[in-house]
């Protein structure tokens, strides 16, 4: 169980984790248009808009549009972590730990197959601790919205999940995001 969205977002103790890193998908539509519903699945599964990184993602000149959206904040050293096994302690969800710092990029462009929509999540190795896939879950979400919007009207042509994002210049791919954005 999560609450929250983007910084102040937590999970509850013994929360299902398990969820997909990225979803490609393949449709007709306006890139804009397709980009704007992947947002919007990304910010209902709790993800919220970064201007910071997305002023810089503006300045990278991909032949993609995209946005970038983060969850989650920096694991602190300092921070009391209760014993979650304790039982009235892991009934307060202030007292759950953050969601791993974790940023999700959506992005978009047209091919002559359609319009392709990647949606990726880079959690922050250095910030995320052990808690490295903390938003898998919520990826799957909006992984599955996406797929039920685009299905209605008959606009899916193509769908999955994907491991990896191979092409360097796509804004999802961790080669982007490391060497461009400066996430790490």
């Amino acid at each position: 169980m999560y609450v929250g969205r983007g910084r102040s977002a937590r999970v509850a103790p013994g929360t299902d984790r398990r969820g997909i890193r990225g979803a490609r998908f393949l449709v007709r539509g306006d890139a804009g248009a397709v980009l704007r519903e992947g947002v919007t699945a990304l910010r209902s599964a709790r993800f919220a808009p970064d201007p910071a990184l997305q002023s810089t993602l503006a300045a990278t000149g991909s032949p993609w549009i995209a946005q970038a959206l983060t969850i989650g904040r920096p694991a602190g050293r300092w921070r009391l972590t209760p014993d979650y096994g304790d039982f009235p302690l892991n009934l307060l969800p202030f007292l759950w730990p953050h969601v791993a710092l974790t940023l999700a990029v959506a992005c978009a462009r047209t091919t002559d197959a359609g319009t392709e929509l990647v949606l990726f999540a880079h959690p922050s190795m250095l910030r995320a601790g052990e808690r490295t896939n903390d938003s898998g879950a919520l990826m799957s979400k909006a992984a599955t919205t996406l797929q039920q919007r685009f299905t209605a009207p008959g606009a899916l042509l193509q769908h999955g999940p994907i491991t990896s994002v191979d092409d360097e210049d796509c804004p999802a791919s961790a080669t982007f995001v490391r060497t461009r954005l400066g996430w790490t």
